[in-house]
């Protein structure tokens, strides 16, 4: 027996274990590593229960999916500790497919469940010695989980919590490491950033409560990566708040569809905490977005606070506008918006939803306000395609993923969004505004 970690890797749709790194008793060479040297065997369990996780076909709750069995290895190659390729090393990477036994998250739109899994990887060819004469390494079985690399998750603390106006709530938060972005702008050469803005986030109804689950489920982890970072004006924290129901509870602990929260005063008690925890927060540039139930909770903060927030990012959010009082739709058209919706969306409708409340706004006289409205959502990286071959095709409700790989940048009449009279994307316009 010998040990392996997991690699984990923050995907369009959720945490994937894409890599496996095996602790080898001597070192390898590159040219004598085969994938098809490995057997990989799953099993999954629920990590809150322990329980194994059911077989679709023997189960009725459709959100019950396959606890275990073979993954293929789509290579492997020597590598270091962390998974990188070597000449030669003393770990072994085998990579592999994203695939329902390799997902650590399943689930649907009101809950996700975090797996925990259990691989066995069974040496099934000799790799010949590194020295000549040697014997060679043969019928290793790896089968102790040491732990697992996640470089998505770099800066991300997920242990925070506390008590906000009277609610329990669990959250993770992204530091950005300003030593390393500083060092990084004086040779190209920038200024420093000294001030830094907040960026809150605020997940979808099926990310709630545990702080992996709302950071990993939708790969919020897009948001610290260099690109969207750099965007934000170079660095940023992110507070990513774990709702202990739903933000859309007005008090039943289900969703409810009046535009009402239980939670409003609690996120905004913890906002003001962590700024105050941060000294170098620049108050002037405080951000809120949201997918889904947290588009939702991005409309209810803005319309409760108006003048706080610089700029807003509600994401097919059930803000219903027929529901909303004039008092919050003036309150409301007081932050920069940018709605991002696809007309195909069958859970929040555009039109009684995101073009309703555009279409409010603009009447208050708005004047910082936009909304992107995509025809349907596909795969825009090249990763994933249907059985035809074509660009794989999400149902309207994930228009998400374009947000987090920053494409959004068209006005409803399919013109670019301008900012001084430049074309900006979504983040590119966030980092722009600044509370005057």
């Amino acid at each position: 027996m010998a040990g392996y970690k997991t690699f984990t890797s923050a995907a369009d749709m959720g945490p994937y274990v894409s890599r496996l790194i095996l602790e080898l008793p001597e070192k390898v060479r590159a040219e004598f590593v085969d994938k098809d040297g490995f057997s990989v065997y799953v099993e999954r369990k629920d990590a809150e229960t322990g329980e194994v996780v059911l077989a679709k076909e023997h189960h009725t709750d459709k959100q019950a999916f396959l606890s275990k069995g073979y993954v293929d290895v789509l290579s492997a190659y020597a590598s270091d500790g962390e998974g990188n390729h070597k000449a030669e090393g003393s770990y072994i990477a085998l990579e592999l497919p994203e695939e329902r036994l390799t997902k650590r998250i399943d689930g649907a739109l009101t809950r996700g469940y975090i797996r925990a899994m259990s691989f066995r990887i069974t040496q099934t060819k000799a790799i010949p010695a590194e020295t000549p004469g040697e014997a060679p390494l043969v019928g290793m079985l790896f089968d102790i989980d040491t732990g697992d690399v996640c470089p998505d998750l770099a800066g991300w603390d997920l242990t925070g919590t506390g008590i906000f106006d009277d609610i329990d709530m669990n959250y993770g938060f992204f530091t950005p490491d300003l030593v390393a972005v500083n060092a990084a702008r004086a040779a190209r050469p920038l200024p420093p950033v000294e001030k830094v803005p907040l960026l809150v986030w605020l997940h979808g109804a099926g990310e709630g409560q545990e702080p992996y689950r709302t950071v990993m489920g939708n790969r919020v982890t897009a948001l610290s990566s260099p690109d969207i970072q750099e965007k934000l004006g170079g660095a940023a924290y992110i507070l990513a708040p774990s709702s202990p129901t739903y933000w859309m509870d007005s008090g039943s602990g289900e969703i409810a569809d009046d535009n009402k929260s239980i939670y409003t005063k609690a996120l905004k008690t913890l906002i003001d905490e962590f700024i105050e925890a941060h000294p170098n927060i620049d108050h002037e540039r405080i951000y809120v977005g949201g997918l889904s139930n947290g588009g939702f909770m991005t409309m209810r903060l803005v319309a409760d606070y108006p003048g706080f927030f610089a700029a807003g990012v509600p994401v097919c959010a059930p803000w219903v506008a027929s529901l909303a009082t004039d008092d919050e739709m003036e309150s409301i058209a007081k932050t920069p918006l940018w709605f991002v919706q696809s007309a195909d969306d069958p859970i929040v409708t555009a039109d009684i939803h995101a073009l309703a409340d555009y279409g409010r706004l603009k009447k208050l006289g708005a004047t910082d306000v936009h909304i992107t409205c995509f025809d349907h959502i596909e795969d825009e990286t090249g990763r994933y395609h249907d059985k035809f071959g074509q660009p794989q095709r999400y149902i309207g409700h994930f228009v998400w993923i374009p947000a987090y790989h920053d494409t959004i940048k068209a006005e409803l009449d399919g013109t670019n969004v301008l900012m001084g009279g430049a074309p900006v994307t979504l983040w590119q316009w966030v980092g722009l505004h600044r509370l005057t």
